[in-house]
């Protein structure tokens, strides 16, 4: 439903309460006479991040900020899914998390009911098992509407994508859409004592996550309520409508040969060399091997042969054509207890 969220809260702190606080970091701008005093834990990521600012030359003026990933808070990771259930539970812990921190009074937070939001993430896990890499380079070849460009991610050393992002970068209106292999995520995260659980928990999950913009977050909201933007119905439509621009709701098909010539495009050859191996790739895919064999001499047959398998990292070229099941949100998806999506398998719908 969510996972990294920022709250806008107006807690003001008299000099004398500012002063008694450890603050993990302060940091002065002289230039705007700004202090900004940050509360973290560098050892556990599972904890909220709390940034107090306020005028140096007049403490009244101040704002509170809380940032953290809502489903590291609540449950240890953010393999699960944030459920309806927890939302209102999730508000009053952090109320009394943010008084603790900053050692007043509850009565000094304001109530949950007038927290703004200025960071929002929406997300979903779908169970398509052992389809991710397909998922993926199709993925890298879809160009979404609305000016963002595509940006896929690699496995270092390696042709195995990791995550592809839609980027708009505009400043007015700059937006994210991300999916992502999410065990591979949780793989390079620092040891901790779940890290095997939140492993196996991971496998086969395709993560969908879309950053808001504030213009996407006032359609739903004006003001930016926090108990009105943490909302399933807001999550279900808003990744809805991402997979819909994506043409992902439909059953796709889809043939590692795309994936095979992006493979060649990237690498650092010369021009007439990438043409001639993506001519070679084409004839291969499209009339087999023994048509190349007798079209070819034996040592060019060989020669792009062996060069493909050393571009692509096969030790044989092989193509497959793999059916996708469609990716959808369903309206109840987020109404249930804690879970990483594991209820139907992707190729029966999409999972919940």
């Amino acid at each position: 439903m969510v996972d990294t969220t920022k709250f806008d809260i107006a807690v003001k702190l008299t000099e004398a309460q500012i002063e008694q606080i450890s603050w993990s970091e302060v940091k002065k701008t002289m230039k705007k006479g700004l202090v900004t005093c940050e509360l973290f834990d560098q050892y556990d990521d599972t904890q909220p991040r709390l940034i107090y600012k306020y005028k140096e030359d007049d403490p009244k003026r101040a704002w509170l900020k809380l940032e953290l990933s809502v489903p590291r808070f609540l449950y240890g990771s953010n393999v699960y899914e944030l459920k309806q259930v927890d939302v209102e539970p999730l508000f009053r812990k952090l109320r009394r998390f943010v008084a603790s921190m900053l050692q007043i009074p509850l009565s000094q937070v304001p109530h949950y009911s007038e927290w703004e939001v200025e960071k929002l993430h929406v997300c979903k896990n779908f169970n398509v098992s052992p389809l991710i890499q397909d998922y993926l380079s199709l993925l890298s070849g879809i160009q979404k509407p609305g000016g963002y460009k595509t940006v896929p991610f690699r496995a270092a050393d390696s042709n195995k994508l990791e995550s592809v992002a839609y980027q708009r970068k505009s400043k007015k209106n700059r937006s994210i859409h991300k999916f992502y292999d999410k065990r591979a995520e949780v793989d390079q995260m620092s040891t901790h004592p779940n890290k095997a659980q939140h492993l196996r928990d991971a496998q086969g999950l395709l993560r969908y996550e879309i950053e808001l913009t504030y213009n996407e977050m006032r359609k739903f909201s004006p003001s930016r309520r926090a108990i009105e933007l943490l909302n399933p119905q807001i999550a279900v439509k808003v990744l809805q409508d991402g997979l819909n621009s994506l043409g992902l709701t439909k059953p796709i098909k889809h043939s590692s040969i795309r994936g095979m010539l992006d493979a060649i495009n990237r690498t650092s050859l010369n021009v007439r060399t990438k043409n001639m191996l993506i001519a070679f790739l084409s004839e291969l895919h499209l009339y087999g091997k023994g048509y190349c064999k007798n079209k070819y001499p034996r040592t060019t047959y060989y020669d792009n042969y062996n060069k493909l398998k050393e571009v692509l990292g096969m030790d044989e070229i092989l193509f497959s054509e793999v059916d996708l099941p469609p990716l959808k949100v369903h309206k109840d998806s987020f109404k249930n207890k804690k879970s990483r999506s594991i209820s139907r398998r992707a190729e029966e719908t999409t999972i919940q």
